[in-house]
């Protein structure tokens, strides 16, 4: 994070007369102790571009993968299809933001992450049904993540080019966020039909026994 330094001594005087006037007379006291030293600074965060580069980047690697795991590995169609559609569209978006890092003499990430690349090694372990489930709800926890980065970076970043980018992608997030979330609850429905389905019957055949 970038730091941005602000003096606090106005602040103080703003504050000593705000805790007065409440009639806080121990806040008061701090604040008039604080106002006496004028140097002292208060530190507030806000996003650093390379900051946002790379996780961004990496971010958007991880759903590649993961998008192309799910195109080779997923049961349901909708999955596949959401899955090549995330393929797609973060490579654009990678591509995009690659083109912006290079003017900005920031270097891409080439790989996904260690935190990325196992939540992918977990995913190679389930197949069918289970895959399917697990890959949908890492896409609705990833793209609820990229979402608060996106939405953070196009209001803190600086540099207009990679704000601009920020802001004009959280639609296309948004979107597979959206998508990802009605995937969640079709399979749940599915496997909760089934559940009962499998109930019922059980249930059937212990009676006729």
């Amino acid at each position: 994070m970038k730091k941005i330094k602000i003096l606090a001594g106005c602040l103080s005087i703003l504050l000593y007369a705000t805790a007065c006037n409440s009639g806080n007379e121990k806040q008061a006291a701090e604040v008039k102790q604080a106002a006496v030293e004028p140097n002292k600074v208060m530190d507030v965060t806000t996003m650093d571009a390379k900051e946002f580069v790379q996780k961004a980047g990496a971010d958007g690697i991880a759903e590649i993968d993961m998008g192309k795991l799910a195109v080779k590995n997923a049961k349901d169609k909708e999955v596949k299809s959401f899955a090549q559609t995330l393929i797609d569209e973060h490579t654009k978006v990678n591509n995009e933001l690659k083109k912006i890092a290079s003017k900005q003499g920031i270097t891409m990430p080439t790989s996904a992450g260690e935190e990325n690349a196992t939540m992918l090694n977990n995913l190679k372990k389930k197949t069918g049904a289970e895959f399917d489930k697990a890959f949908v709800k890492h896409m609705v926890e990833g793209h609820k993540e990229m979402l608060e980065l996106y939405e953070k970076a196009s209001k803190e970043l600086t540099d207009t080019e990679l704000k601009e980018f920020a802001a004009t992608n959280v639609k296309v997030l948004q979107n597979h966020y959206d998508k990802a979330t009605a995937l969640e609850a079709k399979l749940n429905a599915t496997s909760s039909s089934k559940t009962n389905k499998n109930s019922k019957t059980n249930s059937g055949s212990m009676k006729s026994n």
